[in-house]
């Protein structure tokens, strides 16, 4: 019984020469619910507070903290309060009616910016840490050191500097022993007005050999049945520009560079249905390169007699068909079937088997259609229009000694007529004696129409005949007038080399020789 009454009256000595409180009587005894094993201390109801410095529980000058349910005087505060002068921090609910818990740092007068610091430590005797992440009083929230003042308008920063060799700024991660329908990293919604809306800004800029690759995105994907590394879907509006991917590249100013550059690079396997670059609809360029430098080639051999193999090809003038799966143009075509074009040249041929995708997307299939190389028709047309030269420099020489043997045998004709006694002429632009002149045709050659000025003498008739370097007769125009001009059109001639001659009481007057193109 001593034992308890020393116990009791060293428990009442403590709470009289003690800073603690009670407002209540000290119970004898804890009433239901029955005390928890090993507990020490239970508080009923109410308030745990303690002033550490000051008169009493102010703001701006007292330093205390409080546990439980605090009456402000507006609200019940119902949690943790640290109290120093103009600042504080407070854990718990604002008021006990409140859903949401809360986390609030204070700052007033000089500490109105105060900000609020999450911090990593490994010594209980220092006071030294390392700063993990600051928020700020007026919204933003930085991870690690806090930007610097010219990034103050972003909302979150993170700054990675003190990080080792290999540095990662965020990472997102979905991981789950269940399959999501749609799983998404990392989702920017930037619905704000103003001139200029980014979703994501990259930003990598660094002295010259400071860094040796800079990459804005690295996107790295496989496994799945479809995988795509951008997806861009761009609606606009209906009269502003639209870009779903837009590139642009340049070198440093004042300087020429030598190394490669490309706005957009795209790169393939060669294997069938792999393109570096596939495109559903129009293409523009304002200039274009493809390889054909003789080192990346073998088994070189001239394109020959390819006249013949041309000549197989039907081309034709076409619309496309509506097509759900391809935008193709709607205005009038000019080109080759695909399946004639095989039939001739199949290593101009490719097969295409494009994937179809639904609304959300989603491959339902794929469709497949026949796609030509119309580049690699280039040297077989230069090959066919050099044989085309080539004959028709054959043909021209030909036609030439045609004329001239024509010509041979009018002077021959105009001989055997002198020396018969009959009427002489001259084969001349003028024969001043019989009052006959012909002039060249001019132009000469000409595509549409040239012009023949003529004269002839009193009340003569004559006409001017047209027959081709073989004789056939093709054209004679009546003269009417003494002197005139005679326009000769080369649809009611044809195309070729000509003879035309003035005829007067069925003699041949004047010959000479036109070429129509």
């Amino acid at each position: 019984m001593k034992k308890i009454t020393l116990l009791l009256a060293l428990l009442f000595t403590t709470f009289s020469f003690s800073q603690n409180e009670s407002s209540g009587a000290v119970a004898t005894s804890i009433t239901t619910p029955g005390p928890i094993p090993g507990e020490t201390f239970r508080f009923g109801p109410g308030l745990v507070t303690q002033l550490d410095v000051g008169s009493g529980f102010g703001f701006s000058s007292d330093r205390w903290f409080s546990m439980g349910r605090l009456n402000t005087g507006s609200q019940t505060v119902y949690g943790l309060r640290f109290q120093l002068p103009n600042r504080a921090i407070t854990m718990g609910y604002q008021d006990v009616n409140d859903v949401n818990p809360r986390l609030q740092w204070i700052g007033a007068g000089s500490s109105a910016s105060t900000d609020f610091e999450f911090r990593a430590a490994n010594s209980f005797t220092s006071t030294s840490s390392t700063l993990v992440a600051t928020m700020t009083n007026d919204g933003k929230t930085f991870f690690g050191n806090p930007l610097a003042s010219s990034s103050t308008t972003t909302k979150v920063g993170v700054d990675y500097g003190d990080l080792g060799s290999i540095r990662t700024g965020v990472t997102a991660e979905n991981v789950s022993t269940v399959n999501a329908y749609i799983a998404t990293g990392f989702k920017s919604i930037n619905n704000t007005g103003g001139y200029r809306k980014i979703g994501l800004d990259v930003s990598g800029t660094s002295a010259t050999g400071a860094a040796y690759d800079n990459i804005g995105v690295n996107i790295r994907l496989n496994g799945a049945a479809i995988n795509r590394g951008v997806l861009a879907s761009v609606t606009g509006s209906s009269t502003g520009t639209t870009y779903g991917v837009f590139g642009s590249v340049s070198g440093p100013s004042g300087t020429t560079p030598t190394g490669l550059g490309a706005a957009i690079y795209g790169s393939s396997a060669t294997t069938s249905n792999r393109y570096a670059g596939y495109f559903n609809g129009n293409v523009f360029t304002t200039g274009m390169y493809l390889p054909s430098d003789e080192k990346l080639k073998t088994s070189v051999t001239a394109e020959e007699n390819m006249l013949d193999k041309l000549s197989q090809l039907n081309a034709v003038t076409y619309t496309f068909n509506e097509n759900e799966h391809l935008n193709l143009p709607a205005e009038l075509q000019h080109g080759f079937l695909a399946q004639n074009l095989e039939e001739v040249f199949p290593e101009l041929l490719t097969t295409i088997n494009k994937p179809i995708f639904d609304k959300e997307n989603k491959e339902i299939g794929t469709y497949e259609y026949k796609a030509v190389n119309y580049i690699g028709m280039i040297s077989i047309l230069t090959s066919s229009l050099k044989e085309l030269n080539e004959e028709a420099t054959a043909n021209i020489k030909e036609l030439n000694e045609k004329v001239a043997y024509l010509e041979s045998q009018i002077e021959e004709m105009k001989r055997g007529a002198e020396s018969n006694g009959e009427t002489k002429f001259e084969d001349s632009s003028t024969t001043g004696n019989l009052g006959f002149s012909m002039e060249q045709n001019r132009p000469n050659p000409f595509t549409n129409q040239t012009v023949v000025n003529y004269t002839l003498p009193n009340n003569a008739k004559a006409t001017i005949s047209v027959v081709d370097l073989s004789g056939k007769f093709i054209k004679e125009y009546n003269l009417s007038s003494e002197k005139g001009q005679l326009t000769i059109n080369s649809s009611e001639i044809g195309k070729g080399i000509f003879v035309y001659a003035l005829i007067s009481d069925n003699e041949v007057i004047l010959s000479k020789k036109m070429i129509i193109r």
